[in-house]
């Protein structure tokens, strides 16, 4: 089991279940030393199952903030966001931005509630959710880069020039800004193995996009994604994912003070 996990939602966003506080005894119990809660951010207009409503943001802050209190002696705890960068939210992301240990961005749309990342198939789609990312890395707005290969949800050729020029592009933004790329142990894995028209490969993560990290020795950090509490309990889905990372020369830190990082990058902003 790691010891650091960053990537954790709530039952807020309407497709985790369990209370704060059972994944907080569940990382504990899964021996656990730094647990980051990191929901999607709500923004103006609703979307259920997808991120939590605007008006729950203060009681999840003050709930994981009590929960950091209460278990100090145990855990450390931090209380972050998994946001996505659309231009039209800027000034509510740089809000969210300031006010929390950290950010992830992991892109699930193109444009809020459009353009679903999980069914890009064109050249401009990964393109354009390359462009999201890289603006997000540039102006500081986040401190890791979740599943950074679910562009290749639906797209069919992992392998193709489009697919590897965007790989090293992430592996470029991952080493000039020293943000650590995320090897995704969640829904990818869970799904297993689908056909595609390059063969069969899990959804996420992509053995194709991470061959170009180790190559480039960009940092890499294993994310839970965690939507259960039970998923502190099992190694399986690191394992799945090691397995299907094998033999790659890959930069794993098992260490990453995202608080500290994220502090430098929000002083600049």
């Amino acid at each position: 089991m790691i010891k650091e996990n960053y990537h954790t939602h709530t039952k807020r966003c309407g497709h985790a279940f369990g209370e704060d506080e059972e994944f907080v005894l569940a990382a504990i119990e899964g021996g656990l030393e730094t647990l980051g809660f990191s929901d999607h951010v709500p923004y103006l207009t609703e979307s259920p199952r997808h991120r939590m409503k605007y008006e729950e943001l203060d009681a999840y802050i003050e709930s994981i903030l009590a929960l950091k209190e209460k278990y100090k002696d145990q855990i450390n705890i931090l209380v972050g966001m998994e946001l996505e960068y659309f231009p039209s939210q800027i000034d509510l992301l740089m809000e969210y931005r300031k006010k929390l240990d950290y950010c992830i961005i992991g892109q699930h749309n193109l444009e809020l509630d459009t353009d679903s990342c999980y069914k890009l198939d064109s050249k401009e789609g990964l393109l354009t959710y390359l462009d999201r990312i890289e603006t997000a890395c540039k102006i500081g707005l986040c401190d890791y880069i979740a599943h950074p290969d679910l562009c290749l949800f639906n797209y069919q050729h992992a392998n193709d020039e489009t697919s590897l020029y965007v790989a090293n592009r992430l592996a470029d933004l991952s080493l000039t800004y020293n943000i650590p790329l995320e090897i995704n142990c969640g829904a990818g894995l869970r799904i297993g193995k689908t056909a595609f028209e390059d063969g069969i490969r899990y959804p996420y993560p992509t053995r194709a996009f991470f061959e170009v990290f180790a190559k480039r020795q960009a940092p890499v950090i294993l994310g839970l994604d965690v939507h259960k509490p039970k998923y502190f309990l099992t190694d399986k889905y690191i394992d799945l994912a090691m397995q299907e990372l094998q033999g790659l020369n890959l930069n794993i830190l098992t260490h990453y003070d995202i608080k500290a990082a994220a502090d430098k990058r929000k002083a600049n902003l």
